[in-house]
């Protein structure tokens, strides 16, 4: 079984809106929000073992502090897999998706995807360091988007 852990900001964690951008990072066991769909598109290959959570501002904010601890998590739970997003045009979540893949792709050695729209600025900032699948403007295109990156992170891998 193939071991997921899917990063989300505060409104895909269901847990608020711009109102609740600044909480820290913060763990749940199994999938919630978009990586139900994760594991409805792995068909039994895989699952989403830990949603980590953390709100835009407080990424943006605190980003090495953020980093950190959501590091310590994946290394606890060594992932096969690691998907962030997607952030669609949500420019700070775009940011915070591109980084927390760059490090974990560099630091735990995980293959790492995520999915922005092309007008995101994290695609500017990291699509030289990650993958990137292009998605909507909006959340919208959620259903489009997941198989997509789903996919692509079997691939990476299979290898």
């Amino acid at each position: 079984m193939i071991r997921i852990i899917h990063y989300v900001n505060q409104f895909f964690g269901q847990i608020g809106g711009e109102e609740k951008a600044d909480i820290p990072p913060k763990m749940i066991q199994g999938a919630i929000g978009p990586g139900m769909l994760i594991n409805s598109f792995m068909k039994g290959e895989g699952e989403v073992i830990v949603t980590l959570i953390c709100g835009d501002n407080y990424f943006s904010e605190k980003s090495e502090k953020a980093i950190k601890e959501l590091l310590e998590w994946i290394n606890i739970y060594k992932p096969d897999l690691f998907i962030a997003g997607p952030a669609f045009n949500s420019g700070r979540y775009g940011i915070a998706c591109g980084e927390i893949c760059k490090r974990v792709k560099e630091e735990v050695g995980c293959p790492s995807v995520s999915g922005m729209y092309p007008e995101n600025p994290g695609v500017e900032l990291y699509k030289k360091y990650i993958y990137i699948i292009e998605t909507t403007h909006n959340a919208v295109g959620m259903g489009k988007a997941m198989p997509k990156m789903v996919s692509l992170a079997l691939k990476l891998f299979y290898g």
